[in-house]
């Protein structure tokens, strides 16, 4: 090889080696909790932006933290309830609440499951048929009636949700903040996305 050549490739292998070292300190500088923690939640009203509030003073439950390698799927599943959507119905007549049988005997205890595994294990489950169980689902995807509810929910920033499947048409649609599901609508005959 000729000079030139020689002097690009040394110089390449520098600024490689000055990244890996810059990348290896910004990880060294991230504290990583293992499992996100969910406190107790704040009233509805403490919730709500005020204008005019320093929000640092506001009691904020703490926020999943980023994995040092950027991904999920080594986490251990930890979700909630939080932002779920149970008031009113869908068009179909499919109430958004789900009754206190349908939380003790389907929902709780898949849920209850779930948070024994990491992400990549939910990941790896597949039906009969090879489909994945459990899976992103882009919005636009959905009936219009959910993607307009979702926008009506102020959920927007999330153009991606995530469906757990439950049972046979069984759904819960919702999702992830890093590591953390927040779980929005039950979905009991597969009317939000239908087949």
């Amino acid at each position: 090889m000729g000079r030139k050549a020689d002097a690009r490739r040394a110089k390449q292998l520098k600024k490689a080696e000055q990244f890996e070292q810059a990348k290896a300190k910004s990880l060294a500088a991230v504290k990583i909790a293992e499992v996100p923690r969910v406190a107790q939640l704040p009233s509805e009203e403490r919730m709500r932006l005020t204008i005019g509030v320093d929000r640092s003073k506001l009691q904020v439950p703490p926020q999943p933290r980023a994995l040092a390698d950027g991904s999920r799927f080594a986490a251990q599943v930890t979700w909630c309830m939080r932002r779920r959507d149970v008031q009113g119905k869908w068009t179909w007549g499919e109430d958004r609440a789900w009754t206190e049988e349908e939380w003790r005997d389907i929902i709780e205890p898949a849920f209850l499951e779930y948070e024994r595994l990491t992400w990549g294990e939910i990941d790896q489950r597949a039906s009969g048929t090879g489909h994945k169980m459990h899976h992103f689902q882009e919005l636009h995807t959905l009936v219009t009636e959910a993607q307009e509810r979702w926008f009506d929910l102020g959920l927007e920033e999330f153009d991606t949700l995530f469906r757990f499947r439950l049972g046979g048409t069984r759904r819960f649609w919702g999702y992830i903040l890093q590591a953390h599901f927040f779980g929005v609508w039950w979905d009991r005959a597969h009317g939000i996305y239908p087949v």
